[in-house]
């Protein structure tokens, strides 16, 4: 018997920059699979198949589950909708967006269903090598700050002078508490290793500068949430709750 490598599957998400992100590729029809005389070499983000030279003697259509070990992962990537479970034919493209994948179908989501569903066409010699680069979505980011030092006078700057935010106020967050809401005024990508770097300061009267309260904010997490304002400049924001005492 003869076997060589016919794909070799390569995933990577924005969100995760280099390092290797929570996923797995497996066969959607295992049977249909062993059947056609496929193996399956998996690994983390990857997925090499094994194909036995006499039996692929015709271009060979084949559909893999994407499916993540961590569940921050799907409101984490872009071009992924609730309802839905997407299917995209990567093509002949050795390198491609999400976004430039083409989408076939897209049944109901139920319960157990990967992330997205990608279609291979195999062909009867050589080795296919795709990789498929995953986008991460963008968020605004609302800090809430708490405590008696929540005052008026708060603003947020931008050390790298790109983003700015908007004070939105008071509002309330449990009953008898109140927060101070400052808002970035434009979506940051959301990022695993974040360069943003924002500190908090409180104005003073001129002709005096600014005094830095923390001098490095902590940026998002992964707790989006549709945005209360249909207005905003982006549907999905995170919050990010601060303390000052």
């Amino acid at each position: 018997m003869s076997f060589h490598i016919a794909l070799s599957l390569r995933l990577t998400h924005e969100y995760w920059g280099d390092e290797t992100p929570p996923l797995r590729i497996l066969p959607t029809d295992v049977h249909h699979f062993t059947r056609a005389g496929f193996l399956a070499k998996p690994a983390p983000a990857r997925l090499d198949v094994v194909a036995e030279t006499a039996l692929l003697t015709t271009p060979t259509l084949l559909d893999f589950d994407v499916f993540s070990t961590s569940p921050d992962t799907y409101v984490l990537t872009k071009g992924l909708a609730a309802e839905k479970v997407p299917l995209f034919d990567l093509g002949t493209e050795d390198e491609l967006q999400l976004s430039d994948a083409h989408p076939v179908q897209a049944p109901a989501r139920m319960p157990g269903d990967p992330l997205l569903r990608l279609r291979v066409s195999i062909d009867v010699s050589g080795t296919y090598e795709v990789t498929l680069h995953l986008q991460a979505v963008s968020a605004l980011w609302a800090y809430y700050f708490t405590g008696e030092n929540a005052a008026e006078r708060l603003q947020i700057l931008d050390t790298a002078g790109s983003t700015s935010f908007e004070d939105l106020g008071r509002t309330a967050i449990t009953e008898g508490h109140f927060a101070r809401v400052l808002r970035s005024d434009t979506p940051i990508k959301m990022s695993y290793r974040s360069d943003a770097r924002f500190a908090l300061e409180a104005r003073q009267d001129p002709p005096f500068d600014p005094i830095t309260l923390i001098p490095v904010l902590p940026a998002a997490g992964v707790n989006l949430r549709p945005t209360d304002d249909p207005a905003a400049a982006a549907p999905l924001q995170s919050d990010i709750f601060v303390s000052l005492w």
